[in-house]
């Protein structure tokens, strides 16, 4: 194990995201907690019902009356949100599927009710649906009835036909914003797992080629199989967002645990090395393995032997204990990790090439710059 120490606060935050009753197998250093550094990590890592109730359910003493009861909204507080954001997903599914918009529930809508014992403890702030790209156009007629529109910018963009395709096939999704007032502040829509330039591309065949059904709250809905939710996972929280926040870990974490000897990880394994993120893969299996003890690396039988980049997991640890700084966009900090964790230069130079022959949407760049520039104040 890489020679790591981390502060009490983060250990209490770790165990308390990934349901941990054991001791860590990281050092930590031995201090007093400082409670209100525990709450703001908490707030950043988005977990913060998962630390109250870890909380009450070890009955840690010392906590101020002030911290505590802030706790206890926010996990209210994030109960009700997700009881009335069910709400909406479901409505909304069952109009898409009705009108036959090919179309799936993902990430924090659908893992809150999928991994958590209890879902209002999975903290998300929107509606995500995976969607054919050949079916975009007919599902924004059915959200726009429903109240939900694209920004003004992605509006202007959409609007021009030769803009609109170029957008369709440089990007991934389309945030929503409601017309009118709404408990809902953001739904989005994706056609692919990230960026196209960041080449994790899975078409509408490939992640929705063998579907099952999974119940929601006594609604049952169609999502992809369990193996493609583990590659979905893995792109969004490893290859984009870096496993910046334990919110990340927690979904993994829980995947892993509830499926992970049902799952064929003969397919997990040579999917993400066909796409180039095999790599990816066995580094994240490994960080579960140095935070938890819990070795899912098993499943895999490498036939080489595995040896994890010295910085994937303490660049990880340092985000979770210093945080990480907000930028405007993150662009540049996905292409360098990507080039830094894919599997080979043949993946590495695709990634260069795709980001090249961006500057070929001429009319796209052209119209983003011209909004820009009417809107820049």
């Amino acid at each position: 194990m890489q020679k790591i120490k981390i502060s009490p606060e983060l250990a209490h935050l770790i165990k308390a995201a990934l349901h941990l009753t054991h001791d860590l197998p990281i050092a930590i250093y031995k201090r007093p907690v400082h409670w209100e550094r525990l709450s703001k990590l908490a707030n950043w890592h988005q977990v913060r019902p998962l630390l109250f109730d870890y909380i009450q359910q070890n009955h840690l003493e010392g906590i101020p009356k002030k911290i505590l009861q802030s706790l206890h909204e926010d996990s209210v507080g994030q109960a009700v949100t997700n009881m009335a954001f069910l709400g909406v997903s479901l409505k909304l599914y069952r109009q898409l599927v009705e009108n036959d918009v090919p179309a799936f529930l993902m990430k924090g809508a659908l893992w809150a009710w999928m991994l958590y014992d209890k879902p209002g403890n999975r903290e998300f702030g929107d509606i995500d649906f995976f969607i054919d790209k050949a079916s975009i156009k007919k599902s924004l007629k059915i959200l726009s009835d429903n109240g939900f529109e694209p920004d003004h910018y992605r509006s202007y963009l959409l609007s021009r036909m030769q803009v609109a395709s170029q957008y369709l096939n440089t990007d991934y999704q389309l945030p929503l914003n409601p017309v009118n007032e709404n408990i809902l502040q953001s739904l989005e829509i994706q056609w692919n797992c990230s960026y196209p330039r960041y080449c994790y591309d899975f078409s509408w065949t490939e992640i929705a080629g063998d579907m099952t059904e999974f119940s929601i709250s006594g609604a049952l809905v169609s999502i992809p199989k369990m193996e493609n939710q583990l590659l979905m996972m893995l792109i969004h929280h490893g290859g984009v967002e870096q496993w910046d926040k334990l919110k990340y870990m927690a979904d993994f974490i829980r995947l892993l645990r509830l499926y992970a000897d049902k799952l064929d990880w003969n397919y997990i394994a040579e999917t993400a090395r066909k796409k180039g993120f095999k790599r990816l893969l066995l580094e994240s299996l490994n960080a579960v393995t140095i935070i938890t003890a819990e070795d899912y690396l098993k499943y895999l039988n490498p036939k080489a032997p595995f040896s994890p980049s010295a910085s994937f997991f303490r660049n990880m640890i340092t985000h979770w204990e210093n945080e990480r700084p907000v930028i405007k966009t993150k662009s540049w900090r996905i292409l360098l990790y990507n080039l830094k964790y894919r599997d080979n230069w043949k993946s590495r130079f695709s990634i260069i090439a795709a980001h090249l022959s961006y500057i070929s949407n001429l009319q796209l760049i052209w119209h983003k710059m011209i909004w820009y520039r009417k809107n820049r104040f």
